[in-house]
């Protein structure tokens, strides 16, 4: 259920504009968690959350759509730079049209864009996916700590084509620059969603690609990516990451499950699995429980191993 204001106040003072609207969405989740960090220890715990996004739009008499949303659970009022709004931390904005669409804020860098996630599902605390799903958001914060991004989306024959820039909040860093592409090929009855992206800054790089396809009730999904440091006079390091992901549904029930590593040779490598189940009673409310397992394998240490589990109500509004 989505509760929908109309933004007269607005329209009034705001001449020349054909339509705007401020609708408010969210979540509430409430259950258990709780796991263990590797010498036994229990945190046991009761679990609830809100989230509200408040989103607006409108649109010019010459076709001009724009818009921004401001997602209330990550606007925490912290900031370094002088340059960025107090508040800033869950905000995006976007102007679109024929041109393309332009979106500033707290958005995906181009890689992350374009390279499809194994997050497919999740639950209360994020136990299925914490350990296992290695984001391709690992180059968006190389020279930013405040989420101030910029992407510009094309789409053309099928393809889906991104460029961004994420500015450094200090004067010593320099922006880092993406590019990312998706495409979209038709096999028989499915589709398989391809997706490509690279994005660098002054001592980092990274690339990743990613593929996804939904057959006979199955959705799958594999990436993966290899983010470089180049500081100059040091060796470059290399972290992989490998992930892979599947779910099934059947009318009310979803299931699934991911596994994933990140890697660097010779010093590491963090690898998980996540199980999740979802069961949807209808109106926005769903019950979900997951589990995760992780293995830290650090080299010249013992081996570290954690788990976590969650089961509760999720509600949509």
């Amino acid at each position: 259920m989505k509760k929908i204001l109309f933004a007269t106040t607005a329209l009034i003072a705001t001449a020349g504009i054909a339509s705007a609207e401020v609708a408010l969405t969210g979540w509430a989740e409430m259950g258990i968690m709780g796991g263990e960090n590797g010498v036994d220890n229990s945190n046991d715990q009761f679990v609830t959350r809100v989230d509200a996004t408040f989103t607006m739009s409108g649109e010019s008499d010459n076709g001009i759509t724009f818009g921004a949303s401001v997602d209330l659970d990550e606007t925490d009022g912290a900031t370094s730079n002088a340059f960025v709004e107090a508040d800033q931390g869950g905000e995006t904005i976007f102007i679109s049209g024929d041109f393309g669409t332009l979106t500033m804020g707290d958005t995906d860098g181009a890689l992350d864009k374009a390279v499809a996630e194994t997050d497919l599902m999740g639950d209360i605390d994020d136990s299925s996916t914490g350990f296992s799903v290695k984001g391709m958001a690992f180059m968006d914060t190389v020279s930013d700590a405040n989420g101030q991004i910029a992407r510009f989306d094309y789409s053309v024959a099928g393809f889906g084509l991104s460029v961004s820039a994420a500015t450094p909040n200090t004067g010593d860093a320099r922006a880092n620059f993406g590019l990312g592409a998706t495409y979209t090929v038709a096999l028989g009855g499915a589709d398989l969603d391809l997706g490509l992206g690279y994005q660098g800054g002054e001592d980092a790089e990274g690339w990743g690609l990613s593929a996804g396809t939904t057959v006979a009730g199955v959705t799958m999904v594999a990436n993966y990516a290899e983010g470089i440091a180049n500081a100059a006079g040091s060796a470059d390091v290399v972290t992989k990451y490998y992930n892979i992901a599947a779910t099934y549904s059947v009318d009310a029930l979803t299931v699934g499950a991911n596994y994933g590593e990140q890697h660097v040779d010779g010093v590491s490598t963090l690898k998980g699995f996540g199980l999740a189940a979802e069961y949807d009673l209808g109106g926005g409310l769903k019950v979900l429980a997951g589990y995760g397992e992780s293995g830290d394998d650090v080299v010249g240490t013992l081996d570290q191993a954690a788990s976590s589990y969650s089961l509760g109500l999720k509600m949509a509004f």
